[in-house]
């Protein structure tokens, strides 16, 4: 049975630095957008044995500054609560508070301070966004899933967000690029990876802005959750 985590708040702009929601059950989570992230693999970082990581995702989301990095809280943040997390910024001379952790840099923030724990990169995007410096990492595309999920060996963070199955028509216009069955699919084997424990944490964005919207982030996901086996909707 899931949890809401951070409550239900409304079909509302998320973009980089609003967290409309955040629900889990078990090892998954599902969020708005990716901004928790971080926040949520904080149990496996604890862990201790090695990790490795997949990105699949429109965008990179691994833009990274040291200002950003300079402003982390590494003495208290494997012990924050979701409040403090999402809480956590500085000032400067535009906004009042810049929020730390948002939508594009979490993962630039992750691979800083965790680095030297995590033993392999996997990356599936569309080459948007700040890519990750440093690192070594594999590359996959669309037609190698569901065959490389299943294909994984020790164990993984797995990161989804839901705008992968998007793109910008030549009309300008936000549309799905994947069929049902494809996300299906998709779902069905990272359910298998994480009954196996291959998977030991999936993480899910719905990304309405880069995902046509509410309705289509939503239709999306129902493909997705199908697959995974569990029982999620959003409130009417």
């Amino acid at each position: 049975m899931g949890k809401w985590i951070v409550d239900f708040k409304g079909r509302n702009h998320s973009m980089a630095i609003k967290l409309n929601f955040l629900w889990n059950d078990k090892n998954i989570f599902i969020m708005d957008n990716h901004r928790a992230a971080l926040w949520c693999w904080i149990q496996s970082i604890k862990e201790g044995q090695p990790l490795n990581v997949f990105h699949v995702d429109r965008h990179f989301d691994a833009l990274f500054s040291a200002q950003d990095y300079a402003h982390f809280p590494h003495d208290d943040f494997e012990s924050m609560d979701i409040e403090d997390y999402l809480a956590c910024g500085y000032d400067n001379d535009f906004f009042a508070v810049t929020p730390l952790f948002r939508w594009d840099n979490y993962l630039g923030l992750f691979i800083e301070k965790y680095r030297e724990q995590i033993s392999g990169w996997a990356f599936a995007t569309h080459g948007k966004g700040s890519a990750p410096k440093d690192i070594s990492y594999a590359v996959y595309e669309p037609w190698e899933f569901p065959s490389a999920i299943s294909d994984l060996t020790g164990k993984w963070i797995f990161n989804l967000d839901l705008d992968y199955f998007f793109g910008r028509m030549g009309n300008g216009q936000m549309e799905r690029l994947f069929t049902d069955v494809y996300i299906r699919d998709f779902a069905k084997s990272l359910r298998v990876a994480l009954d196996s424990g291959v998977i030991g944490i999936l993480t899910v964005s719905l990304s309405p802005e880069c995902a046509a919207g509410w309705d289509g982030a939503e239709k999306a996901l129902h493909n997705l959750t199908q697959g995974l086996d569990i029982d999620f909707c959003l409130p009417k």
